[in-house]
C-alpha cells in the first residue's frame, strides 16, 4: 500500500492557466439559472400588451427577438400623444402601482398593522412579476408616458421595450459567465481545486 499527498488550491491561488482551465470547465458544467425568471417576465408583457413573441435568443453575443402586433393596424400605428392617452387608459392599472402606505400601533395590547396602496400616488415599479426585469421591459414605456415622442408608433413602442428586455437578457447571461462571476461563487462555495485547475 502506498499514499500519495496532494495540493489543492483555492481559486486566489491557481496559476494563470490552472484558473483558466477551471474557469472553462465550469461554464461548460454550469447552467444559466434565470432563464426562467426572464421568460415569465416575456410571457407576462405579452399577455398584457398586444404583442405575440415569436422567436426570441440571447445569450453567447447573439440576441434577438421576432413578434408580430395582434391588434388591429389603427391601434398599432397611433402615435404621439393619442397613444400616450390610448397607453394610460388601457394600461396605466398593469405598469403602475399605488404608493405603498403603511401604520401600525398598539389596540388592547396587541400590534395592529394597516397598510394600503394609493390610487393617486403612482410608482414605477416591478408590477408584472416582481422581477427586475419589469422595469427594463416597462422603462421605454414609462420614458414614454412621461414624453410623448411625435413620430413613435405603438409598434415602435413595443419593438423598444422587447429590445430592452432582450438586451438586459444577454446582459445578465454575460455577467454570470464572466470570470469575475466565477471567481465570486468559487470563493463563496469554497471550492478547491487541484494544481491543473480541475475541481478537487
Amino acid at each position: 500500500m502506498r499514499e500519495v499527498t496532494m495540493k489543492v488550491y483555492s481559486v486566489e491561488e491557481l496559476s494563470e492557466r490552472a484558473l483558466e482551465r477551471a474557469y472553462y470547465d465550469w461554464c461548460s458544467n454550469s447552467d444559466y439559472p434565470w432563464g426562467e425568471e426572464n421568460k415569465k417576465t416575456l410571457l407576462e408583457f405579452e399577455r398584457i400588451f398586444p404583442v405575440k413573441v415569436t422567436d426570441w435568443e440571447y445569450g453567447g453575443g447573439y440576441k434577438y427577438v421576432k413578434f408580430h402586433m395582434t391588434c388591429e393596424n389603427e391601434v398599432a400605428e397611433l402615435e404621439g400623444f393619442r397613444l400616450a392617452k390610448y397607453i394610460w387608459n388601457n394600461y396605466k392599472n398593469y405598469i403602475y402601482e399605488g404608493k405603498y402606505y403603511s401604520k401600525g400601533k398598539y389596540v388592547d395590547g396587541k400590534y395592529q398593522y394597516v397598510s394600503r396602496r394609493s390610487k393617486i400616488n403612482l410608482e414605477k415599479s416591478c408590477p408584472l412579476t416582481g422581477y427586475y426585469l419589469d422595469y427594463d421591459i416597462l422603462k421605454p414605456i414609462w420614458g414614454f408616458l412621461d414624453s410623448p415622442r411625435p413620430n413613435i408608433t405603438f409598434r415602435d413602442l413595443m419593438e423598444e421595450c422587447l429590445e430592452k428586455w432582450v438586451k438586459a437578457c444577454e446582459d445578465d447571461y454575460n455577467d454570470y459567465y464572466s470570470i469575475d462571476n466565477f471567481i465570486e461563487i468559487a470563493k463563496v462555495n469554497e471550492w478547491e481545486f487541484y494544481e491543473d485547475g480541475s475541481r478537487f
